[in-house]
């Protein structure tokens, strides 16, 4: 039986019906969706679920999404069968603290700091993904990894390429949360 508002859709030709009837065989053959094309074993979809798992991320965690970008990470989400995700804007607002905040789009260190000053919150333990630009290279120390150790967060992963961080954080116990720096 299908899920909630699922539609199923067999794939393929169906065998042709054995009838004394008049009509030939290519009228009694239903055509059909030609099949779809095997994802890659390293599809998009594959990495975001592994990036998930590896945080500690899974379909019954809340999860908040933030960020101009946020609808098509929602949706995702929704297509894939994670159902505690909602989008939440920046700014004063009530909002939980989730298991797991996005932030989809890219994102320079002053942008982060006024999403971790105004924006949804990871709750003690739970984890926050954003994007950011790869830092000059003559800088040292990274801004980014400064910044979120100063609000409490411990960078777990930071994946590079395409000119761009992808960080996961996870908020530590001691973290100020939506203090100011």
């Amino acid at each position: 039986m299908p899920g909630r508002g699922n539609l199923l859709i067999k794939i393929g030709r169906t065998r042709p019906r054995i009838s004394s009837g008049g009509a030939s065989a290519a009228e009694r053959e239903t055509p059909s969706l030609p099949p779809e094309p095997e994802q890659p074993p390293s599809s998009l979809n594959d990495i975001l679920t592994d990036l998930l798992r590896r945080a500690g991320v899974d379909k019954s965690s809340t999860i908040r999404v933030t960020g101009p970008a946020g609808l098509a990470a929602l949706l995702w989400f929704c297509r894939h069968g994670y159902d505690r995700v909602g989008f939440v804007r920046g700014g004063a607002g009530p909002a939980d603290d989730g298991d797991l905040v996005l932030v989809p789009q890219t994102c320079d260190v002053g942008a982060l700091e006024a999403i971790l000053t105004n924006g949804p919150h990871p709750r003690e333990g739970g984890v926050l993904i954003v994007q950011t630009p790869e830092p000059d290279t003559a800088v040292v120390a990274n801004p980014v990894h400064e910044l979120l150790a100063r609000r409490g967060f411990h960078v777990e992963r930071c994946l590079r390429g395409h000119h761009r961080e992808l960080h996961v954080a996870r908020r530590g116990a001691m973290s100020p949360g939506r203090k100011a720096a």
